[in-house]
């Protein structure tokens, strides 16, 4: 198990099996928590929300999750954001277009003198991550663009959308024609001799920025499959697991969950996963927990597909470079700057909740 999966294992309560701890007394949101023996994401996400939201509680404590593998014991004290993201019940959210709006001025105030362009490229149909129809782009793009505008003022960008995302991999970076591309799951290069081709031509030839966001990805199934309650990965072993093909692999590999192991599908979409949880043609659909939920529940399957509260891997989603791109190091050093100011501003979390809840709102239309 990598150390990000031992991370989020031990923050959820999840390490060795164990359960879910008792439940904490009643939690209110729009607040900050003491982390009290027993209790784990799960258990203060449903005192909190009333129901399990890891992703919430994950995206105002990442720093604390994703680096320290023992971040939630007892005495911690965590943020426990209001529902909709914000940090506190008094925190004004703008609407979207005026935030956005004022996120380009500051993009465009200089002192006359020539800019340097960095020419960036995306793709969509990733909603509401990076998303065309969606204002900046999406949170993801936004959360980028802003970081390149923050982190130097001597450079501006470009910024392209292709859907081919393989074609970002295998030309576009490597020829040159842009310098970054937003946004990749950043892979485990931590065991080369045992990743999938895929990881490690990625591994070999790309460099990361620091994590635009961290996804958490949930382990789904049908209300009376076998593997339904497992309480461990090892568990897992002998499962027909469905990921869509847009996504890394990466955290099923830092676990073992890898073929002849389990009987790996790669769909087109995730409703593929999610249809054939129902048809009994997979008995776990792993994909991003929070949208994995709006899917389900458009599809009409809220009461025949269950997530499991014991189980979850994080994926950090980052801008990529080409290594051999002579700007790449320098170009990459500015997103990390810009995102730097960011999370300590509160920037970062305002453009993600202004942005998710601009998504959701339209799902919900």
């Amino acid at each position: 198990m990598s150390a990000l999966s031992k991370a989020l294992a031990l923050a959820l309560g999840l390490s060795g099996g164990l359960a879910l701890g008792p439940p904490v007394r009643a939690q209110e949101a729009c607040t900050s928590y003491v982390v009290q023996e027993g209790d784990s994401l799960g258990t203060i996400s449903l005192a909190a929300y009333g129901e399990l939201d890891f992703q919430t509680l994950f995206n105002a404590n990442a720093e604390l999750l994703r680096n320290d593998p023992t971040g939630l014991v007892p005495g911690t004290e965590i943020r426990v954001p209001c529902a909709d993201g914000r940090m506190t019940a008094t925190e004004v959210i703008q609407p979207i277009a005026e935030t956005v709006a004022a996120e380009v001025a500051v993009a465009e105030t200089s002192s006359g003198a020539y800019r340097q362009k960095i020419r960036v490229l995306t793709g969509g149909d990733w909603f509401p991550f990076t998303d065309e129809t969606l204002t900046g782009g999406g949170a993801m793009v936004r959360v980028a663009t802003t970081a390149l505008s923050r982190g130097s003022s001597d450079h501006d960008y470009t910024l392209g959308w292709i859907d081919d995302w393989e074609s970002h991999l295998n030309v576009l970076l490597p020829n040159g024609t842009y310098d970054l591309s937003v946004a990749w799951y950043v892979p485990d290069c931590s065991a080369l001799d045992q990743a999938s081709e895929l990881t490690r031509y990625t591994c070999l030839n790309f460099i990361f920025s620091d994590p635009l966001y961290d996804s958490v990805f949930g382990f789904f199934a049908q209300k009376d499959n076998a593997f339904a309650k497992t309480k461990t990965f090892e568990d897992l072993k002998g499962a027909r697991i469905c990921r869509p093909e847009s996504y890394s692999l990466h955290d099923l590999e830092a676990v073992g969950l890898v073929e002849p192991a389990i009987t790996l599908a790669v769909t087109d979409w995730a409703e593929d996963c999610f249809q054939g949880l129902v048809d009994g043609t997979y008995d776990i659909a792993t994909i991003e927990s929070q949208l994995s939920n709006i899917t389900i529940r458009d599809m009409g399957f809220a009461d025949q597909i269950v997530e499991n509260s014991r189980l979850s891997s994080i994926q950090s989603a980052a801008v990529m470079a080409w290594k051999e791109n002579p700007k790449a190091r320098e170009y990459i050093g500015i997103v990390n700057a810009g995102l730097a100011e960011m999370r300590q501003s509160g920037e970062w979390n305002k453009i993600v909740s202004g942005s998710l809840k601009e998504a959701f709102d339209r799902s919900a239309e």
